[in-house]
């Protein structure tokens, strides 16, 4: 099946982000766009999420779309679904197998925080797709040169799913990886663990070779974020644990609080309990 991406847009300026994003990400991977987009619940939108719903016509529905088709690079289909994120884009995916989801990130402020973690947690939930999310504004190389992977040490697995479809993505891409682990400041920032973990997840078999680079701070969030300033990354991946970022409350989750802070996209990986 041909190559694709996923791309979900509400018509806003953090959608529309994420569409040039996948636009410029899809010419090295030979891939083409399936625009999607979910009437009657708009994705992270704040008045949607206190229960105030913008209604669109059919009619502004197709224009919107024929305007920001027309202006694309690659090749895109569109999609339109009347029900709830979860079921619309389960049935995308089962439709287009595409490679990631990709979905804008608005400015923390005009969103809440738990709105803007809400929809990248149903959508993980929903589908064993990469979910790439790009901040709106995000100021970086497209397609991504350097990325930048935290790993706490800990072993991990992802469903061969995503870990078939991220090995894809940075074969196509080539980038320089780096392996990043935050250690509180009174311990170590050897990286050795962190890196043993991700050479047996498969995911640094997919390039030549693989940078590491350790940080000290005592929150692992904003450690992590340190990580992908000092390495200058133009994509963030962070393996999203069922227990923390899907089980627990949103503010616990280290996953989660990457997503609020983050100015840089990440790709969320989805991995095995």
């Amino acid at each position: 099946m041909p190559t694709t991406l996923l791309v979900l847009t509400d018509f806003t300026d953090a959608s529309d982000q994420a569409l040039t994003y996948a636009d410029a990400l899809a010419v090295p991977l030979g891939a083409s766009l399936v625009l999607l987009h979910i009437r009657r619940e708009p994705l992270l939108d704040t008045e949607a999420f206190n229960g105030h719903i913008q209604y669109m016509s059919e009619g502004e529905i197709a224009a919107d779309l024929a305007c920001r088709s027309a202006a694309l690079t690659s090749s895109v289909v569109v999609e339109t679904a009347v029900d709830s994120v979860a079921v619309a884009v389960q049935q995308a995916v089962a439709k287009y197998r595409p490679l990631l989801v990709v979905l804008g990130k608005p400015d923390n402020a005009t969103s809440s925080d738990e709105l803007v973690a809400s929809t990248p947690r149903t959508l993980l939930r929903a589908t064993l797709v990469p979910l790439l999310l790009v901040p709106v504004g995000a100021t970086v190389a497209v397609p991504p040169a350097r990325v930048t992977l935290a790993a706490d040490g800990h072993p991990f697995h992802l469903h061969p799913e995503v870990l078939e479809a991220t090995r894809q993505l940075l074969l196509a891409l080539s980038p320089t990886l780096t392996v990043t682990y935050v250690a509180k400041p009174e311990d170590s920032d050897n990286c050795s663990a962190s890196l043993a973990t991700v050479q047996d997840s498969g995911l640094a078999s997919a390039v030549p070779a693989v940078q590491t680079h350790g940080v000290r701070n005592r929150h692992e969030a904003e450690g992590i974020l340190q990580a992908a300033t000092e390495t200058r990354a133009d994509l963030l991946l962070v393996v999203a644990r069922r227990r923390s970022f899907l089980d627990q409350l949103f503010h616990r989750s280290v996953s989660t609080q990457v997503v609020l802070q983050t100015s840089v996209p990440v790709l969320l990986l989805s991995a095995k309990d």
